[in-house]
């Protein structure tokens, strides 16, 4: 890796030149995009006088004047990305402008960042580094702007004109061209900036604000798809109510645009007032979308209706403190679906997700602290890491400060800092003022990569009544950093006994390398009692703590605390996939029948019975083979959650099939009611159909003509592992239903590539091939790419040909889209935890990919795997 790329946090300094205000006007036509920018500059540092040096990629200069007056030629250069004018060239005067046009092809950007063309519509992403591609730019977050912006293009072709800010200014121009002008008054750092142009419908509503201002909501998206946006709306009235009532933030312009957008690299940009979003998160109803695809889009919203303030009031200063508004703005969007959804199932999902992709990423290659030191490629740094880890540091903050202290915080951050670039430090002083309790060990989360491994031993005196415990922790070393100190780790506990009834709870830090404490006050006798650990997932960090199945099960049946129920059953589920046991099977399976009566009893909330009878990933029990020090299989691994399918549906039908009859009834209602009703249903789908239930795979297919989207994907999802009649039969139809509707034709694509039986290259060749395929669509890429690399049998073949053709595939995306095909590349993650055999296979796959791979994005997660190894 040339050090000559890298970008280090310790270089930081502030920007020579400040851009106070910032007016485009912004031509757009078929064939060309023309760029006029003025520029207020001023000189913001007390450096030596030095050249101008901006990025300024993709594009052609055709103009370049200072207070009006053309530069020569010999004063300015543009080469390798950027735009240098020689300091003799500059101005003394302490502010003064700088005015370009420029010649951009937006046609044929297929990279997605900048000002591009999707499906007839112009579109940006700047974040991170797009606007270097719109107009040359001192484009970093600390550089902070009012922008005015003036739109023109073809009125019949683009009748919709969008920027930030406020819509000023309409109006006819000659030749059939129109004109919008925007005024955003905040100043923003030019990730912020946004442009949309092109054929768009307008779905209208309003929100009046706690002070009682009235806010014109609108979302655009492509003409006939106005029906599937009442989800939407309704879920950013109630993301800007949310905020309000929670944090005291209200929305402070007189509109609020939000675009739904087919060929875009994430899933939403939280563009100051103008959020863009892939339109898989917008468009959507009961019959088009699934609960949890539902609640996600209500939850990515949120996110980034949340942004307004934490991420553009307040940005962050550099790159390095992404995680300051994006582990912020996660934690902000859980609480928001907490409240709205029910905390504990919340909680049950965001620590399934993090162990299931931000663990691995820790113990891999790309390990990376919240706060990185230094990157190549800052896009590769929107990470499990910098957002779901980023936000376990922030509720590990307010578990230690308590919820009123940390909201006094949060407020005294974001008042402090509004208008302004702040970093990480920043928010943990604010944090720590507005408590009056010191921090400053709990900043080593910040700095450290890896995942603590906390381990506990106990000393039970029966006589006395007291159980000692003694918590010590360990990070391993991650690239780069051999040598961890103890971070500060919240430990909730509650203390049962045997029958289930709780004793105690506490709250312990263990702040050193290890530390004791007594409990004292426990009834007294030779059995110790027994311990609900973590609760609530407190901290982020594996626990080391062997425990009897007998009390396991005792958690999972009568744990207060349902994450720990949760938890309890994802180890005894653990044990017997990696250690078949007689006894473990008979135990499970004896919960497992008492939860499904529960549920038909109604004594139970069937979507906590619903997770708590889910497997661990494939992830977690390869992390879990290597805890145990054996090399895991992925396709033995894959192999034995099927089976699992297969012996619980076996030996608890008759309970399964009072769940479907109990379900039934209650399966139409609608969204968010129902839930529970319909995810019980496809498990029982899913587990009979596994066990061979010739009429459930039947009435799993019919779902697939039904209204309900969660329902068909149920039926698809019951019947996907199985190469059998039934599951053709529905493919079949769903793919006949749903084919002029890519958003959701997606599903089908991903379903296909993943099938675990027949010949799987061949058939994600095809994929490929399928007309519906859209090669330029990131949805689609995922879908198919991404299906593969889950599948074990096709990716993970013993003969090396499923890492070959994935290396192949990625080489084109990378061509097209860096930014797609680096995420993608980490499929290839986490190669050394294999057999030596299998490691062979995919370092050759690396190895050919690092002398093909060209984009800078792909080749720094190449290396890093490969850096691994040496």
């Amino acid at each position: 890796m040339s050090a000559e790329t890298l970008v280090r946090l310790a270089d930081y300094m502030p920007p020579v030149w400040s851009v106070d205000a910032v007016e485009l006007r912004v031509e757009l036509f078929s064939s060309e995009t023309l760029v006029h920018a003025q520029l207020s500059i001023q000189r913001s540092s007390d450096r030596q006088r030095e050249p101008l040096s901006w990025p300024a990629v993709a594009m052609e200069i055709q103009e370049l004047a200072i207070n009006g007056t053309a530069l020569p030629v010999e004063a300015w250069s543009h080469q390798g990305g950027g735009l240098v004018i020689e300091a003799a060239a500059l101005p003394d005067d302490p502010i003064w402008m700088l005015s370009t046009r420029v010649r951009l092809d937006p046609a044929s950007n297929t990279s997605l960042e900048g000002l591009y063309v999707s499906g007839g519509l112009f579109t940006t992403q700047c974040e991170a580094e797009g606007f270097r591609r719109i107009t040359p730019f001192p484009d970093r977050p600390d550089v902070l702007s009012r922008y005015r912006v003036r739109i023109e293009a073809d009125q019949a072709d683009c009748p919709v004109l969008l920027s930030n800010g406020n819509c000023t200014a309409t109006g006819e121009l000659p030749q059939g061209r129109h004109f919008a002008e925007w005024d955003d008054p905040f100043p923003k750092p030019s990730y912020l900036f946004a442009l949309v142009a092109g054929r768009l419908q307008e779905v209208r509503d309003q929100f009046t604000t706690a002070s009682g201002r009235e806010v014109a909501l609108r979302i655009h998206v492509e003409p006939g798809d106005e029906h599937l946006c009442g989800h939407a709306m309704a879920s950013l009235k109630r993301s800007m109510a949310w905020d309000e009532q929670a944090f005291g933030l209200e929305y402070d312009l007189d509109e609020f645009n939000l675009v739904a957008v087919r060929h875009f690299n994430m899933g939403a940009m939280e563009n100051k007032s103008l959020n863009i979003f892939n339109s898989k998160l917008v468009l959507a109803d009961s019959k088009t979308a699934t609960d949890a695809e539902l609640e996600r889009i209500e939850s990515v919203i949120g996110h980034e209706y949340f942004h307004n303030w934490t991420g553009n009031r307040v940005t962050c200063r550099d790159w390095f403190q992404l995680s300051l508004k994006e582990g912020l703005t996660v934690f902000r969007d859980q609480e928001f679906t907490s409240d709205l959804h029910g905390a504990a199932l919340k909680r049950i999902e965001d620590v399934a997700m993090l162990r299931a992709a931000q663990f691995p990423e820790d113990a891999g290659p790309t390990a990376h602290p919240v706060q990185p030191s230094e990157y190549i490629a800052i896009d590769n740094f929107y990470t499990t890491t910098i957002y779901e880890k980023g936000a376990e540091l922030i509720r590990m903050q307010r578990t230690l400060l308590g919820a009123d202290a940390f909201l006094k915080g949060v407020q005294l951050y974001l008042s402090r800092h509004d208008g302004q670039a702040a970093t990480c430090e920043q928010f943990v002083q604010a944090l720590e003022e507005a408590s009056g309790v010191s921090l400053q060990t709990f900043r080593r989360w910040y700095h450290q990569a890896g995942t603590p491994q906390l381990s506990l031993q106990t000393d039970w005196d029966g006589a006395a009544g007291e159980l000692k415990l003694t918590l010590s922790q360990l990070t391993p070393p991650t690239p780069g950093q051999s040598e961890k100190q103890p971070v500060p780790i919240p430990v909730r506990l509650g203390v049962l006994d045997a029958s289930g009834q709780q004793l105690q709870e506490r709250l312990l830090v263990l702040e050193q390398a290890e530390q004791s404490w007594t409990l004292s006050g426990l009834p007294v006798g030779p059995n110790p009692p027994v311990l609900s650990l973590l609760r609530e997932f407190s901290a982020p960090v594996q626990l080391v703590f062997q425990r009897s199945d007998a009390d396991l099960a005792l958690l999972l049946r009568s744990d207060p605390d349902p994450f720990s129920r949760w938890d309890a059953g994802q180890q005894l589920w653990q044990r017997q996939l990696l250690e078949p046991n007689p006894a473990t099977a008979e135990l499970l399976e004896g919960v497992c029948r008492q939860l499904l009566h529960a549920v038909v009893a109604g004594s139970v909330d069937p979507r906590l019975v619903w997770a708590l009878l889910q497997a661990p990933s494939r992830p977690e029990l390869e992390a879990a083979c290597m805890a145990a020090g054996t090399t895991p299989d992925p396709l033995e691994l894959e192999r034995s959650l099927l089976q699992r399918r297969c012996w619980l549906g076996e030996a608890l039908q008759a309970e399964l099939q009072a769940v479907i009859a109990w379900a039934q009834p209650q399966a139409d209602q609608s969204w968010p009611a129902g839930v529970g009703a319909r995810a019980m249903l496809g498990l029982a789908w899913a587990w009979l159909s596994a066990a061979g239930d010739g009429a459930i795979r039947q009435q799993a297919a019919r779902a697939v003509d039904g209204g309900s989207m969660s329902l068909a994907r149920s039926g698809l999802a019951a019947l996907q592992p199985w190469d059998c009649p039934e599951r053709q039969q529905a493919t079949t139809a769903f793919a006949k239903r749903w084919r002029d509707r890519p958003v959701i034709l997606d599903a089908w694509f991903a379903m296909e590539a993943s099938a675990p039986f027949g010949d799987g290259i061949a058939r994600a060749d095809a994929l490929l091939q399928d007309p519906a395929f859209d090669p330029n669509a990131p949805n689609s890429l995922r879908a198919v790419l991404g299906g593969f690399g889950r599948c074990a049998e096709h990716f993970h073949r013993t003969d090396g040909r499923g890492y070959q053709w994935m290396a192949q595939q990625l080489v084109a995306v990378d061509q097209r889209n860096p930014i797609a095909a680096s995420r993608m590349l980490k499929l290839f993650m986490g190669w050394r935890r294999y057999s030596p055999e299998r490691q062979q296979l995919m370092r050759s796959s690396l190895e050919w990919l690092a002398e093909n791979i060209t984009s800078p994005n792909s080749k720094e997660v190449v290396m890093l795997c490969l850096g691994a190894a040496d």
